[in-house]
């Protein structure tokens, strides 16, 4: 762009971020996933951190391990990721190098940032991989859901696909919206209504998986096939 000034890379968590994340992070694992890609931006000394090196951070994976388990948290890391996104916290940045590599990013989303992603993306990038020819920002799968079938993506709606996110499976704030598109009720309140309507009954599909296993149980193999001492009362 002719006439643009590059700025300065900041790396570290600024302050009104730091605000913003105060006021407005509905749940831990968005506050912890934000302060580890500050972390590793510091320790790397550019603002874009690799996605593979947030989902392989140590203390966050430590740190967003479901309670009393020992299951990788690779969906808890992205779920919190895509919150951060949506909330503008962070920002996503993809890129395919001329060898077909697909490439991730994530930073901190201070006003910086956002310039030279738009401007001199290839600055923020570590160095020492392959350059993809391009590197654009992406925005949360929902929000581009929404704006190419339902309508604008407004700040409202913005915020509102944003608390849908924390609260609801992003799978199942796609589905609503593309469930909305085929009913032909395009607008926000009828989305708003499946996912509370899943969230009271559950999902015919889901339901459905239920039934499937619970068709599956067989109690005579409980109480009369090999089983069936396990069960039985001594008294």
């Amino acid at each position: 762009m002719a006439g643009y000034q590059p700025l300065v890379t900041p790396y570290c968590l600024p302050l009104d971020l730091a605000e913003r994340l105060v006021r407005e992070a509905g749940d831990i694992a968005t506050l912890k996933v934000v302060l580890a890609v500050a972390r590793l931006a510091i320790r790397q000394g550019q603002p874009a951190v690799p996605i593979a090196a947030v989902y392989s951070d140590q203390a966050l994976r430590q740190g967003l391990r479901p309670g009393g388990t020992d299951r990788e948290p690779r969906n808890e890391i992205a779920h919190a990721i895509d919150i951060a996104v949506a909330r503008g916290f962070l920002i996503r940045l993809r890129g395919t190098t001329l060898s077909g590599q697909d490439l991730e990013w994530v930073a901190l989303a201070n006003p910086e940032t956002i310039a030279l992603a738009h401007h001199q993306p290839h600055q923020l990038v570590p160095r020492g991989t392959e350059p993809p020819p391009s590197i654009v920002i992406e925005r949360p799968n929902v929000f581009s859901l929404y704006e190419q079938n339902i309508g604008p993506l407004t700040p409202l709606i913005a915020e509102q696909l944003a608390e849908a996110l924390e609260r609801y499976p992003p799978a199942w704030v796609e589905a609503a919206i593309v469930e909305a598109v085929h009913y032909g009720r395009r607008n926000w309140r009828y989305i708003q209504r499946i996912l509370e309507r899943w969230a009271t009954e559950g999902r015919s599909d889901e339901t459905h998986s239920r039934d499937q296993r619970a068709r599956r149980l067989d109690p005579d193999k409980y109480l009369r096939g090999k089983y069936a001492p396990l069960f039985w009362s001594t008294e």
